[in-house]
């Protein structure tokens, strides 16, 4: 469970501060989440599912996933979706086309791609049909090094963000940024976690937090089971190939790697400091 520990955590706390703390879930029909396959950005729909859950089983805030094509399969395969698309073609959805209806969306960037979340805001806020884009949230950023087209209205400056814990502001200018070309612009909200953490603090007691992690947590234990393949790595020499391996070739979302410098599995090893 170390390798969801702090992903899960990151997005549980954003979905709660999302839910209890701001306005802008109220009459959101949609919620749009980037990098889908990645580990963050499906707990975090994992736990905007489960609140529907709680809620009555209701079918809103509608859940959407974008990926790269490679992997759409395995983000659909998930469950945790309610739709799924690649990022070349998810503008001419009918999801993101819905005539006369306007839609409020919230999208929770968890890529930090600079082009990416420029075609996004573009869609609402040039487009008549792609609805109403509440707030962009900053959550993560899987592309650490974005690939900056020539055609892209935004600059390195904008680029390199304001980055620390999960938060990223590529391709999301602030309010008010003249690079749109529109009166409109979404709102920009950057979720650091030890901040809302410190909110909740006041707001219950250690022990109802404590009791909270203990529940959600046994929850994701038996949820997230078929999710990906846990590979484990022993010994220095396994781990520099296994490296090596993921630089030549890359990772898949499927799997799961634990690298360990110990020879064999430890059982009742103490630290030695």
């Amino acid at each position: 469970m170390m390798i969801y520990r702090p992903l899960f955590w990151t997005s549980y706390w954003c979905e709660d501060w999302l839910f209890t703390s701001s306005n802008y879930h109220n009459g959101c029909d949609t919620i749009l989440i980037s990098s889908a396959s990645s580990k963050t950005a499906f707990c975090f729909a994992y736990c905007v599912r489960n609140r529907r859950v709680k809620q009555g089983g209701g079918a809103k805030p509608s859940i959407i996933g974008l990926t790269s094509k490679r992997n759409v399969a395995f983000t659909k395969k998930l469950e945790l979706y309610d739709e799924v698309y690649d990022y070349d073609n998810f503008t001419s959805t009918d999801s993101f086309n819905q005539g006369g209806y306007r839609k409020r969306w919230i999208y929770v960037d968890v890529t930090g791609n600079t082009d990416l979340n420029g075609k996004v805001v573009d869609h609402f806020t040039n487009s008549t049909s792609g609805g109403e884009l509440v707030v962009s949230i900053s959550l993560g950023a899987t592309n650490t090094t974005p690939e900056i087209s020539k055609n892209s209205k935004f600059t390195e400056e904008d680029a390199k963000g304001i980055m620390g814990n999960a938060s990223s502001t590529l391709g999301l200018p602030a309010s008010g940024s003249s690079t749109t070309t529109t009166n409109f612009w979404p709102k920009l909200e950057r979720f650091f976690t030890p901040e809302w953490v410190d909110v909740r603090r006041r707001q219950m007691s250690l022990s109802e937090i404590f009791e909270l992690q203990r529940t959600e947590w046994h929850k994701l234990e038996k949820d997230c089971v078929p999710w990906i393949e846990i590979e484990r790595v022993y010994g220095p020499k396994s781990v520099k190939e296994s490296y090596e391996r993921i630089v030549r070739s890359g990772l898949g979302p499927d799997k799961g790697l634990v690298w360990s410098l110990w020879e064999k599995p430890k059982r009742g090893e103490k630290a030695k400091l």
